[in-house]
């Protein structure tokens, strides 16, 4: 089978790294810098390069690795290259605004939404790893529509690139769980190092710090598209989150030592019984 992989920063040659290090499908490549894909056939991450317009046509699966805003625009101009019944699908964080914008087209092929759960805190061609996708979960959010064959070819690919686990959702589920499990904890993060003590932690901190501060080292660019893609189940967590953190102040404020208690104990036992 042949694969195009769009787009060669951490993700789409993690991906291509993966498909050749677990799989015998023939991967090529495309990147608007052209030094990195011809840097990527050179390392033997891509069996072929070129043109994209020669590319498209030629591929059973593209990934796309674009930012939120760049994917929609993508496959639309090219939606005449793309073959038929081919499969069309990308890597981005967030689903509905991308997903139901594409269904509403009359396409010959079948896009489907997918977002691979891992990722790094630094960033391009440079860090991408063959090994980033191991014991990860790949979510794919197929249309109404999608015949289920082509649903079962993707997963069937994520699996054999070599992610542990798949899932198949909706558009708005995905988004709903990633606002609380990945998005929140970006924003938390972030504001946690606004704080004006943080600059002097070294000789303080150990793991609290260190857990909680680690995924404010982010892309900005990529992730102010994702926030704001994804704004009202987001708003929503950071809603949920405020209340909290004000009912923990509340009871340090007033020194009410019970209901402080009884707020740890019940995230403690939450945790302990989601893991």
């Amino acid at each position: 089978m042949n694969i195009l992989i769009v787009g060669l920063g951490l993700i789409g040659a993690s991906f291509a790294k993966a498909l050749k290090k677990n799989t015998s499908h023939h991967i090529m490549g495309w990147n608007r810098t052209e030094t990195v894909s011809l840097r990527a056939v050179e390392d033997g991450v891509i069996d072929e390069t070129g043109n994209i317009e020669d590319l498209i046509p030629k591929a059973d699966v593209s990934i796309i690795n674009f930012y939120p805003k760049a994917i929609v625009p993508f496959v639309l101009e090219h939606r005449n290259l793309f073959k038929k019944n081919s499969i069309v699908t990308d890597s981005c964080g967030i689903k509905t605004k991308i997903c139901r914008r594409l269904e509403k087209e009359d396409f010959n092929f079948f896009f489907i939404g997918a977002h691979p759960m891992a990722g790094r805190e630094v960033s391009g061609y440079d860090n991408s790893l063959a090994t980033l996708f191991d014991n990860a979960s790949f979510i794919c959010t197929p249309s109404e529509d999608t015949p289920r064959y082509i649903t079962d070819a993707l997963v069937g690919l994520a699996r054999e690139t070599g992610f542990a686990r798949t899932v198949v959702t909706t558009p708005e589920h995905h988004d709903e769980m990633i606002a609380f499990t990945s998005q929140i904890a970006h924003v938390l993060a972030c504001s946690y190092v606004l704080s004006p003590l943080a600059p002097y932690h070294a000789g303080y901190s150990a793991g609290s710090y260190r857990d909680v501060s680690r995924v404010a080292r982010i892309n900005a660019d990529m992730w102010t598209e994702l926030f704001i893609d994804n704004k009202d189940a987001l708003v929503r967590e950071i809603d949920d989150l405020v209340s909290n953190l004000m009912k923990f102040k509340y009871c340090i404020v007033n020194g009410d030592e019970k209901d402080l208690h009884e707020l740890m104990e019940k995230g403690n036992k939450i945790k302990e019984e989601i893991g």
